[in-house]
């Protein structure tokens, strides 16, 4: 009985654990914002001093990639203030 109990308590948090962590809001960006097919990180940085001018330019990019990030905007918020920090 001890070992059907462990083994379930083994089981539950080997299946709970890794939906407790949580990655940040830049790394949806970081796949695509590499240089190579978006513009870099850095690129993004320099062309863009605050958090609303980088949400209004994700925004108003006429990018067809962008559309998934562009339907939400607390997303894009989220993700600019960690690209900014």
């Amino acid at each position: 009985m001890k070992k059907l109990v462990l083994a379930l308590t083994t089981v539950a948090a080997v299946t709970l654990v890794p939906s407790l962590a949580s990655a940040g809001e830049a790394d949806m960006c970081k796949g695509c914002h590499n240089g190579t097919v978006g513009p870099a990180v850095d690129a993004l940085k320099a062309k863009f001093k605050t958090v609303d001018e980088l949400v209004a330019g994700a925004t108003n990019s006429k990018n067809p990639m962008m559309k998934a990030a562009q339907s939400d905007e607390a997303k894009l918020k989220a993700a600019a203030t960690e690209l900014l920090k």
